[in-house]
């Protein structure tokens, strides 16, 4: 990995926009398959929700017996969570979870191993240059004030909230149909020095544990929420366990109606969830297990968990979701339930994933409609608000990224003029090659080396 900032007009073979789990997943697929690569972040670090909005929870990437649906470069962001059981929330068994810290390290570590990638990041991306369905270049303007203008053959959309794609002109969608409201946000935190031989069930690493813990946590919080010491609407505590057990991630306060493309409400909503936080930690000290308790961080970014969704050749139904249904052109999988946090404020209703237990994303998800070069690897992938609360997880979006970043691939080493040529059956292909879970025929693909495009950086 380079940061190689003395070129202000620079050519790649793929830029991409985001660097959460998604853009780093497609970073890494690319550059696997010797492409150069551009990874833009507007953060001054790398890492998206996962580390800058933690929730500690590994979510589900296991069928209904058990069997790993997302692997590849899942497994190497998180191998400890594929020593936990059969992810069947059985009582005693090991809740999966990680330390933010720890998985930035990892993304920092799998990022520098590819000498194919440049990272960006202070860069926010302020203009798009098409030319007949197709992005030509970008413009990017550093936290200094600088604009530079980049290069590429195809694009990827990383952003949570499909910022390149809405900025490119691509139809988008956002919240529920009937009233456009998205689901709550959160403003996370962390807290330590309790004594777990105060609870009930001491085992809080285990899923016994963390049930006991919140059922005892949230006694406190609702004769909180009686004697109107809280503005927080959710009707009881949601917290999980540091993989030491030493720490307690809260995920537990609620904004409402927050717009993530509107800057003045991110702001106001991270004002409004860290009073909550702030309030809910007081609830908390309550306990005898937690009277000596004290608050390590407050999460520095609003957790949103729902924003732009770009229309793309195909929109994920929540049909296609709960009916565990299969497609052609899949490329990914999912197997976390839907996860609907109300918009108005109450709690969180899940629904489990029929079938098998997951469902198949489709590549034509990933195509952003009316575009030739442009890749959706985040959550912002077509699909409905209802579908989306399922797949917007790192388990799904992390299985996304790295068939974007594959596809992306694919489509320069066939020269295609479309990302749309590139056959599903060679990137699962790829995918396989690589470790991934994939279901369908699969095409032989030969990476013999082309020749490099004039301008292009390898």
């Amino acid at each position: 990995m380079t940061n190689d900032m003395t070129h202000k007009q620079e050519q790649y073979d793929i830029v991409i926009v985001g660097a959460g789990v998604g853009g780093i997943c497609a970073a890494l697929a690319a550059a696997r398959l010797r492409r150069s690569v551009l990874l833009l972040e507007e953060m001054a670090e790398i890492g998206g929700t996962g580390v800058h909005s933690a929730v500690s929870l590994i979510c589900a990437f296991r069928d209904n017996n058990g069997r790993p649906i997302n692997n590849g470069i899942h497994r190497e962001l998180f191998p400890q969570a594929y020593t936990h059981g059969k992810g069947l929330f059985e009582v005693e068994e090991t809740v999966p979870t990680y330390d933010e810290k720890q998985l930035k390290a990892s993304y920092q570590a799998l990022l520098e191993a590819e000498p194919g990638i440049t990272v960006r990041t202070g860069h926010k991306v302020t203009g798009v240059e098409s030319k007949d369905g197709s992005i030509v270049s970008l413009s990017a303007e550093s936290v200094n004030g600088e604009t530079s203008r980049v290069g590429g053959r195809v694009f990827l959309d990383a952003t949570a909230d499909g910022n390149l794609s809405a900025l490119a002109g691509a139809e988008c969608q956002m919240g529920r149909e009937e009233d456009g409201k998205m689901q709550t946000a959160t403003v996370t935190f962390k807290m330590v020095g309790f004594d777990p031989a105060k609870l009930f069930n001491p085992r809080i690493t285990t899923w016994g544990g963390i049930h006991s813990l919140r059922k005892e946590l949230t006694v406190y919080y609702q004769q909180m929420k009686e004697a109107g010491g809280t503005n927080n609407p959710r009707p009881s505590v949601l917290c999980f366990p540091y993989p030491d057990g030493r720490g307690i991630l809260f995920n537990s306060t609620a904004v409402t109606n927050i717009d993530p493309t509107d800057a003045e409400s991110v702001s106001a909503g991270m004002r409004e969830g860290t009073e909550q936080a702030v309030q809910l930690a007081e609830a908390v000290k309550r306990h005898p297990a937690f009277a000596q308790a004290q608050v390590e961080f407050i999460a520095p970014k609003l957790g949103v968990r729902e924003g732009r969704r770009v229309v793309g050749d195909y929109m994920l139904t929540a049909d296609d979701c709960l009916s565990g249904r299969a497609f052609d052109d899949m490329v990914a999988a999912c197997a976390y339930s839907l996860d609907i946090h109300d918009p108005l404020g109450g709690g969180a209703k899940l629904v489990k994933i029929g079938g098998p237990g997951y469902y198949h994303i489709p590549y034509r998800s990933l195509i952003a409609k009316g575009w030739t070069n442009l890749l959706l690897s985040s959550r912002c992938i077509s699909g409905s608000h209802e579908a989306h609360s399922s797949y917007r997880v790192m388990s799904g979006v992390s299985a996304i990224g790295e068939a974007s970043g594959t596809a992306a691939a694919l489509a320069l080493w066939r020269n295609a003029g479309d990302v749309r040529d590139v056959p599903a059956a060679q990137i699962r292909y790829v995918l396989q090659a690589g470790g991934q879970f994939v279901e369908g025929r699969v095409e032989k693909v030969s990476l013999k080396q082309p020749p490099a495009e004039p301008g292009i950086k390898r």
